[in-house]
């Protein structure tokens, strides 16, 4: 089946003097993770743009919490995206938006659990990538106090935004279900020419992460808790999924900031 590409949104001369490093988020419901979030991202340097995107929360809206976030005027830009209503775990979705409105050439993707601390973001963000390079880095899971090391946590990973919409972007038929990053970045390690590299850093897992349990009386991904979520199919019947939705962003979006 053949998957419709979208051209990534060029990087102007103005917005690529500006920031050098896109660092983009996805968030739902998950207020304790964003409020540490935003107290971190107080310390970062500019020349990085934070992108954050609120997929459908109804509850903890993340434009309300940041209602009262006092932003240095130094330091990163800053942009958020909403997703108005919820559709069920659309994380791949939310990263094809990341890399579709992106400011600069090079993103890193992380998941709202994870921190970065300055000085880590200042080495990411002064890197030369190369641009058919896949980087992935060490993991610290702060709960566990043990080190994964690289290729580390699968979600946290920096790419060129082409090489992302080479690969196809991720694959929407996976909304609902936990299953299309694993996909996705076999995609883009198929590619010819692309060298798997360690970036050199580390990045800190705040939560040991939840694992989905199976109950085929829901209709989409529930979480019950920071240890668990439930989810309507098992992973074989997920995986047949590929390919069924060809279009990418095919979802509602909006920008707040």
């Amino acid at each position: 089946m053949e998957t419709r590409l979208i051209s990534p949104q060029k990087t102007s001369q103005t917005s690529r003097l500006k920031s050098r490093l896109t660092i983009g988020y996805t968030y739902y419901n998950d207020t304790e993770q964003l409020e540490h979030l935003l107290e971190v991202w107080k310390d970062w340097p500019s020349l990085v743009d934070i992108f954050l995107v609120d997929d459908g929360s109804q509850i903890f809206p993340a434009q309300e919490i940041l209602h009262n976030w006092n932003k240095p005027d130094y330091g990163p830009s800053f942009q958020l995206w909403r997703v108005p209503r919820d559709i069920g775990f659309n994380s791949h979705g939310c990263r094809n938006l990341i890399a579709k409105y992106a400011i600069t050439d090079t993103i890193a993707f992380l998941d709202i659990d994870m921190e970065v601390s300055t000085e880590t973001v200042g080495r990411l963000m002064t890197k030369v990538y190369h641009p058919r390079s896949f980087y992935q880095h060490d993991c610290w899971i702060k709960n566990k106090q043990t080190l994964m090391p690289y290729p580390g946590h699968m979600n946290s990973f920096i790419v060129n935004k082409e090489l992302f919409w080479e690969a196809g972007g991720y694959d929407e038929s996976f909304t609902g279900h936990h299953w299309g990053d694993r996909e996705f970045i076999e995609r883009v390690k198929e590619l010819p020419g692309v060298a798997s590299r360690h970036s050199g850093n580390v990045i800190c897992l705040n939560r040991i992460g939840r694992h989905g349990v199976v109950d085929r009386d829901i209709e989409r991904t529930t979480y019950v808790d920071d240890d668990r979520f439930y989810v309507p199919l098992p992973e074989d019947e997920v995986r047949k999924l590929k390919g069924t939705v060809e279009r990418r962003l095919n979802f509602p979006f909006i920008k707040l900031l």
